[in-house]
Order: structure tokens, then sequence, then C-alpha cells
């Protein structure tokens, strides 16, 4: 005769099966000895099943678990009043079938609990689900099914197994993937990146963010240092990151410093950070064990600030300068006794010190629309030939000594813009070249049509422009060191030179000719009838 055997599957053997030496010994104290009565015996086993059974309920509820059986055969299943109590029913309530069961797992997950069973039954594997089920209150919780078949020969005879309430658990985690996804939105709201460093076996980890701003492939292994450290930013950077890991020290990071990204961008970044330590307690026998923060791309902060140093510098002599010279000017003209030719000459040095301090309102008024992004180019027919040459004649009144000539094709179509800007780039072109082009070197000013654009170019035979900040000359105050040591300026013409033909839809360049010398242009598109406005 064949006897009923228990496979152990995959998770290895029954805790009943470990357990077995320890039971024999607690059976082998409860039989009757030589010269004890059969029913004292009897009564010392029962009293020590008592005992086990107290301890199991005991400690099934202390884990939050209970055990039910189902019998294959005939599809009863019982509970333990543990597994009961889990589900809020009282003790001998359970409906004692597997359609009662299912009825108390959520719809979505009986599919997945009836497959796992099934697959278990049929493979001889153990099984386990997660599964949420309706509590007699109402409402849903988690549970951890465990369980496997026992057999005769290949054929299923019952099913043994237990519950665990795992809802504390499955909220703990729910609760961490919400404040991780709070936290993965903040970070691309705030564009900020997080790091976190495994001080101890040098594991590394970057999240996306972080990756996005320092140009970092998804798959591209993270390292310990952000990005190359700016030259003149190392040395101190480095010693605040060593006395944020000093065991004495309380182990925050918090610096602003510039990295060079792997394009050659130097970025400024703020990097908010805390190294944890193997003990709780400062002292020279802990160890830094992990390091994580977070880093903010505070270039364009760093940026505002420096034009907010530069702007207040520039009000405090480039609107002083001109200011200063009008009023002594005027206060001169008061004497009595000043020869004419003085008299002239202090009136020509205010006149152009007012137009000097009208230009510079001007573009300070362009550059005040810019930051707001309300810089609009006008679309009106603007007639080239004559504007040059009335600009042109009024720089060579000012500035006899400049070589300005004008090289404008025939025939040049109307541009789409308006007079006030159109003046205003190529009066701030024509200033450069006189300050930064060569002594008595010719300056060019020519118009041309370049494929469908209108194109207008101002050379002279200066220096040239340096390789090193290049790409930067039309920058809100930006200015090379050569243009520093040859002339005062505020660095605001070409940003309002770049601003203005933006807003017309045109494009702004620099370059060096070939011949020696700077070239500054702009293309502008010609007024075409359809770009009249409507008339009312």
């Amino acid at each position: 005769m064949t006897t009923p055997t228990t496979r152990t599957g995959r998770s290895g053997p029954h805790r009943r099966a470990r357990d077995a030496p320890r039971a024999a010994d607690e059976a082998a104290q409860a039989r009757p000895t030589s010269g004890s009565s059969p029913d004292a015996g009897r009564a010392s086993a029962e009293a020590l099943l008592l005992r086990i059974q107290s301890s199991l309920a005991l400690a099934m509820r202390g884990g939050r678990m209970g055990w039910w059986t189902r019998d294959l055969v005939t599809e009863v299943v019982t509970w333990s009043p543990e597994l009961e109590e889990l589900f809020g029913l009282a003790p001998g309530t359970f409906g004692g079938r597997e359609s009662s069961f299912l009825d108390l797992v959520h719809p979505d997950d009986r599919p997945a609990v009836s497959e796992a069973v099934a697959d278990a039954i049929a493979n001889h594997t153990d099984y386990v689900i997660p599964f949420r089920f309706r509590h007699a209150d109402g409402s849903w919780r988690w549970m951890d099914g465990r369980g496997r078949a026992t057999y005769l020969g290949d054929r299923p005879l019952m099913l043994y197994g237990i519950g665990i309430d795992i809802t504390d658990r499955m909220e703990a985690e729910a609760a961490v993937r919400t404040s991780e996804e709070r936290l993965r939105i903040a970070a691309e709201v705030a564009d900020f990146g997080l790091f976190d460093l495994d001080l101890v076996d040098g594991g590394v980890y970057w999240s996306p963010e972080l990756r996005k701003m320092l140009l970092w492939g998804e798959d591209e292994p993270p390292v310990a240092e952000l990005a190359p450290i700016h030259p003149d930013d190392r040395e101190e950077t480095l010693a605040r990151l060593e006395a944020s890991q000093d065991p004495a020290g309380d182990g925050t990071f918090d610096h602003e410093y510039r990295i060079v990204r792997r394009d050659g961008a130097v970025r400024w970044v703020a990097v908010h950070g805390q190294t944890f330590f193997d003990r709780p307690e400062p002292g020279p026998a802990r160890r830094p064990i992990r390091a994580v923060g977070v880093v903010s791309d505070i270039t364009e902060r760093k940026q505002t600030d420096e034009i907010r140093e530069v702007f207040l510098g520039m009000l405090s002599h480039e609107l002083r300068t001109p200011v200063t010279a009008i009023f002594g000017g005027s206060q001169l003209l008061r004497r009595p006794h000043l020869d004419e030719g003085a008299r002239s000459e202090i009136v020509d040095d205010i006149i152009t010190e007012s137009e000097r301090l009208e230009r510079l309102v001007e573009n300070l008024l362009v550059v005040a629309r810019a930051e707001g992004h309300v810089v609009e180019g006008g679309k009106d027919p603007v007639l080239i030939r004559p504007l040059i040459d009335r600009i042109v004649a009024d720089k060579r009144r000012r500035w006899p000594e400049a070589q300005v000539v004008v090289d404008a094709a025939a025939g040049l179509p109307p541009a789409r813009w308006d007079e006030g800007s159109f003046e205003l780039v190529l009066r701030n072109l024509i200033s450069n070249a006189i300050k930064y082009g060569a002594e008595g070197g010719e300056i060019l000013v020519r118009a041309s049509v370049a494929g469908d654009n209108i194109e207008i170019t101002v050379s002279d035979e200066g220096p040239g422009l340096p390789e090193e900040g290049a790409g930067r000359l039309f920058d809100l105050f930006y200015r090379t060191d050569d243009a520093r040591r040859r002339a005062e300026g505020a660095g605001i013409g070409l940003f309002v030179v770049r601003a203005l033909v933006d807003s017309a839809g045109g494009s702004a360049w620099a370059r060096n000719r070939p011949t020696g010398g700077a070239e500054f242009g702009f293309r502008l598109p010609p007024f075409v009838e359809d770009d009249a406005p409507d008339q009312v």
C-alpha cells in the first residue's frame, strides 16, 4: 500500500521535519513510564499538546498570520482561528469552501491567486502570492499567501498554507514610492539632481536629473566627482569636501563652485550634501560610510548677480561721465568773459555727451525690454541707404579723424523694421569700430542683398577678435580683456544689437576678416506688401 508523501518543492523541507528531534524529545517526556497509569500519560500528552498549540497560536498572532488547509478531494477548506481573525471573522464563521475565500479576494487579484495555486499543484512547487482582501470592516488589506500540496503518488491530496497580513509593509512601501515620486517631480520642476556615494564599497548613484545636468548618458557609469572642478575653485572645493568627511565634524557640505562640463561649458553648481558615519558620536575612531546630496545648476543666478554688480558699476561710471561733462560744461558757459572759440568747443562737448547719454539710455531701455522678453521689432518699410548716409554723416561730424566709408548697392529694397531700431543698431556697430579699430584706419559700412535678405556689415582694420570668448561677444555686459584695455564701455551695445535684430526676424554675427580686422554684421528680411499693418 502506498502511503501519502509530502513533496518539499524548491523551498526545502517542512518546518515540522526540521523540528522532528525536538518534537520527539517532548513526546518522549509525555509517554507514560512504567508504573504510571494510561490515563495519566494521556493527560500529560494532552497538556503538552495544549501548551504547543497555545504557543503556536501566540506566535501566529504576534506574526499576524494564520494557517489553513484545503482538501483537494472534497474541496473542504479549514481556517485557523488566527486566520479568521485576520479577516475580521468570528471564530468558526468562515464558509469552508474555496469560493468563500475567493469572494474575499480583490477582483483584480483573483486570477493571479488561482493561477499561482494551480501552477504550484501542477508543478509540485511552493507558491507565494501577495493579494488584496476585503476585511470584515469593509477595508481592503494586503496578505501574503503561501502554500504547498501533498500527493498520493502523483495525485494531489491536500493543500497546506499560511496567510500573513502584510498591510503595514505594503502601505509603507507605497508611502516610499509616493515620496520618491514627489521627490522626482520636485527634482524635475526645481531642476536639481541627487547623488548617493557609498564611501566603503565605492558605489555611486546619480539621479536622471543629475545625469541630464552634467550631459551624462543613461548607460554611462557615474563617478564620484561630479565633473572636473574649475581650476580656480578646485583647491577650496576639495578642502571643503575633505572637511565634510572629517570624523570630528558634522558631515555637512554646502558649497557653490564652478565645474567644466564635458562640452566645455563652465557651469556654476550649488551642492548641499551630508556625510553619514558608522557611529553617531564625533571622534577619531568613526568612519565615513555614505554621502548623499542635492546638486542645483545656479549658473543663471550667478549670471544675474554678475549682471547686477556690473550694472551698478556701469551706473556709477558710464552715466556719471556724460552727466559730469554736461554739468561742468554748463557751469563754464555761465562765465561772462568766455571767448567764442572756447564757448563753441564746450557747446560741442555738451551736445556730444548729451547724445552719448541719450544712446546709453536707449540701450538700457532695450536691455530692460529684452530681460522681460518684450522686444518687438517694427514691420514698417525702412529705406536703408538714406538712413546709412545720415548716420555716417553724423559720425563723421563727431569723429572727423575716423575714416568711415559707405559701400551700398544700388536698388536696395526696403527692410521690414523700424527706423529707430535700425539707427540704434548701426550707431552701436560704427561706434564699436571707431573705439576698437585701428587709429586712422578705414571703417567700411557695406549694404547689399544676400539671397532673400538685406545684409549690413561694419568692418574695421583693427587687431580683430580674440578666439577666446568670441562666442560671448553678444552677451550682456561681456567685454574681452583687450576691449577693456583699449576703451571704456558698458558691454551692452552688442547685446542690444542682437536683441533688436532678433526681434526683426534677422540674425547678427561677428567674425574676423581674412585681410585683418573685425567684421560685425546683420541680416534683415525685406519689406513686402503683405507685411504692411492693417489700416482701420
